[in-house]
């Protein structure tokens, strides 16, 4: 080629060069830095939710953190046609609807989000999109790994990445102290956690029950090992499902709860002495306060000790302790074991008592034996803890209590009280209405209550009822407590079309007893022929 022609060529090359650098410099601009505000704007709000800590259990295992993810946000004033562009992000996000996303799109302002924390491929998608005025900024997005394990206990967080619920809300502050530098541990244990709500979801089923709650708890310290509510849902996807699912029926729905208050009716006459375990009423009759008439549900039609009013769940019985008692001791006694208020913790959302108008004879009767007071079950862990734990009050928990921690402890009863219940609930295992509830090696005493729930048109209504059952273990160290409650079981063939407690929720206790006792490090009695002396007994480890 000539000289001239060869000029002609390289120039030709330079321009062309200059101008493709220009056009992708153009394009880059346009697509993932529309203009420095909006960059800005969507940085900002990016930034103005606060780092959050991970969130552990009590053995470091991880149940919550926060994952950088990037979200997708538009600059209107870039968008070259808000039609053609929404039509093109709905071919990526289908569940967005079209109108709306092209009137956000054909906006006045510089910033607008169009969704936040994409997947890789989501961004992807976008990038090959190739449309103008849309950006990308990093955020972090809470992640829960274990699904739905734990998930009332756990809470999720807003879009901003504020906590909602459970200790996301309850713990802000400590979760993000810092920086949210430091994790912050839960007295939950995992395995423990995943054991009662497999246990507790399994029975809710098979008795079509409303819902259910589980709970495991050391009664030294209040820490709660295990909480569950049932129905469940997962907390990375919250809005999934019926919004039912999400209520924490622990610590937010509160019940009249039946014959497991027996527990504190025979507890408060022990404890003012107006009553010993050898004391006898006589149960042969039904009970008559004014027109209301009290009868027993497994009535026996004799004279009773306080070891079987317990065992045989006898209201006769427990009404005659709360006449002897009175009822400004009754109020006074229960309101230190934390029935009369709302419990204090890192639950946000748990619910006050629902308090009778007034405390007549036949209100203090009736509470006795778990009807016309209502508590959360938050509530009734603290309390039964106060019983079996040497006669100390402490608030349940959800914070890992660390070594030698000091922590509130109230005394609402004396060693001896406490000491004497626990024989009797034992007794109520091997002896009465609790049989179900045993676990061979690990001396399990607790306490069955089946309250017919009130009608709404009123009354009672025999055809629905709370079913609960509350056990210590071992009975000769108490050390954990377990709870199971389930909303309206309705019987299955597994029950022989029972729904009462001793054959739905004392099962439960049973299996979640065997096995987590192991993990819990509680080491089971031997056998028959081993266990000669006291100290062969089942103990605790820990």
């Amino acid at each position: 080629p000539t000289p001239s022609r060869a000029r002609i060529a390289a120039l030709s090359i330079a321009f062309a060069l200059g101008f493709g650098v220009l056009g992708a410099r153009a394009v880059q601009i346009a697509l993932f830095r529309p203009v420095d505000q909006a960059s800005a704007a969507a940085r900002s709000a990016a930034e103005s939710a606060q780092p959050r800590a991970d969130i552990l259990d009590r053995n470091g295992e991880l149940l919550a953190t926060s994952l950088v993810t990037h979200s997708l946000y538009a600059d209107p004033r870039a968008v070259w046609d808000a039609r053609e562009t929404a039509i093109a992000l709905r071919r990526v996000f289908p569940d967005m609807d079209l109108a709306q996303l092209e009137d956000r799109l054909s906006g006045k302002g510089q910033f607008v989000w169009i969704r936040r924390n994409l997947t890789p491929r989501q961004r992807q998608a976008v990038f090959e999109l190739g449309q103008p005025g849309l950006g990308f900024v990093e955020e972090d997005r809470r992640f829960y790994p274990r699904g739905t394990l734990a998930a009332h206990a756990l809470g999720w967080v807003d879009r901003d990445g504020k906590g909602v619920a459970g200790v996301e809300r309850g713990l802000e502050s400590a979760i993000t102290a810092d920086g949210g530098a430091t994790p912050v541990r839960l007295s939950l244990d995992a395995r423990v956690q995943h054991v009662a709500e497999s246990e507790l979801a399994a029975m809710a089923i098979d008795q079509r029950a409303i819902s259910g709650v589980a709970a495991v708890s050391d009664i030294a310290t209040g820490e709660l090992v295990a909480l569950a509510s049932w129905p469940t849902f997962n907390p990375n996807a919250p809005g999934v499902g019926p919004v039912e699912n999400r209520a924490n029926h622990a610590s937010q729905s509160r019940y009249e709860m039946g014959s497991t208050f027996k527990i504190f009716a025979v507890a408060m006459g022990l404890e003012h002495g107006v009553i010993t375990p050898e004391t006898v009423y006589d149960a042969r009759q039904p009970l008559r306060i004014g027109r209301q008439v009290i009868r027993d549900f497994h009535a026996q039609n004799r004279a009773m000790t306080i070891e079987e009013i317990l065992s045989h769940s006898s209201n006769i019985g427990t009404s005659k302790i709360a006449f002897d008692v009175g009822p400004e001791r009754q109020q006074a006694f229960l309101g230190k074991l934390g029935l009369m208020d709302r419990p204090d913790m890192e639950l946000r959302d748990t619910i006050a008592p629902g308090l009778p108008r007034q405390w007549s004879q036949i209100v203090g009767a009736t509470v006795s034996f778990g009807h016309g007071l209502s508590v959360s079950p938050i509530a009734a862990i603290g309390a039964f803890g106060a019983v079996a734990n040497g006669g100390e009050f402490v608030e349940p928990t959800l914070r890992a209590r660390t070594a030698g921690e000091a922590f509130q402890r109230t005394r609402v009863m004396s060693v001896e009280t406490s000491h004497t219940m626990v024989g009797l609930l034992r007794h109520v295992v091997t002896d009465g209405t609790g049989g179900k509830a045993e676990a061979p090696g690990y001396e399990v005493g607790g306490k069955t209550g089946t309250a017919e729930k009130i009608s709404p048109t009123g009354g009672y209504d025999s055809s629905r009822r709370l079913s609960s059952f509350v056990a210590v273990f071992p009975t000769s160290a108490p050390r954990y407590l377990v709870y199971v409650q389930l909303d309206e079981p309705k019987g299955s063939d597994a029950t022989h079309g029972q729904g009462t407690a001793g054959w739905t929720a004392a099962p439960v206790v049973s299996r979640i007893v065997a096995r987590t006792a192991p993990m819990l490090g509680v080491e089971p009695v031997r056998t028959l022929a081993e266990a000669g002396t006291p100290q062969n007994a089942a103990r605790s480890v820990q």
